[in-house]
């Protein structure tokens, strides 16, 4: 067997078509480790270097999201279960050839959660609805005039509430309209009348 041959930080710098300064950087956040004693001149060893470069630049972990058709969510439980691994010394970042492998292995269709509770209104329909403006519906909503649930940064209404308050404002605006009217000036107390 073939002993794997060693690598000095200028040589692994070549390979990696990086400057020695980003490669000891490389080596202090474990991207790729270091093997002898400190005073080493050739810490690296060649087919770990090589591995790094197959890796390929790391990616953050929304590109990588839309690399695999997931949500941000589903990537971040992929990465919880083990199954995509975040680049040594980041919080956010991953290898793109580990998405390759991801892909091949289980090619899965993309997660879409269906926004907002099941048949609810947003704040636009809900606001078509009312014959109102979609700001004053919002308002109404964060105030807590107008029930509604606040998901998916957006407020979300209940079909059938918003019917509700919608026959009631017409109700109240024909009530309005029918309303007899007074003449000013006449001390007969007669009113006059729509229709």
């Amino acid at each position: 067997m073939v002993n794997d041959p060693r690598s000095s930080i200028a040589q692994a710098a070549v390979v990696l078509g990086k400057k020695p300064a980003q490669v000891h950087r490389y080596v202090a956040l474990g991207r790729v480790p270091r093997h002898g004693p400190p005073n080493n001149g050739r810490p690296l060893l060649l087919s770990e270097v090589e591995a790094l470069r197959d890796r390929g630049a790391p990616i953050p972990l929304t590109d990588a999201a839309l690399m695999l058709g997931r949500s941000l969510k589903a990537t971040l439980e992929l990465v919880a279960d083990g199954q995509l691994r975040l680049v040594p010394g980041t919080k956010s970042m991953v290898y793109p050839a580990d998405l390759a492998g991801i892909t091949a292995a289980k090619p899965q269709p993309p997660i879409r959660r269906r926004a907002g509770p099941p048949g609810y209104l947003n704040t636009k329909q809900s606001a078509e609805r009312l014959g109102l403006t979609a700001i004053y519906v919002a308002q109404m909503a964060a105030e807590e005039k107008l029930p509604a649930v606040f998901q998916d940064r957006q407020w979300w209404f209940d079909p059938q509430r918003i019917e509700m308050i919608r026959r009631a404002r017409r109700a109240r605006r024909d009530q309005v309209v029918a309303r007899p009217l007074r003449r000013r000036g006449d001390g007969s107390g007669q009113s006059v009348g729509f229709g």
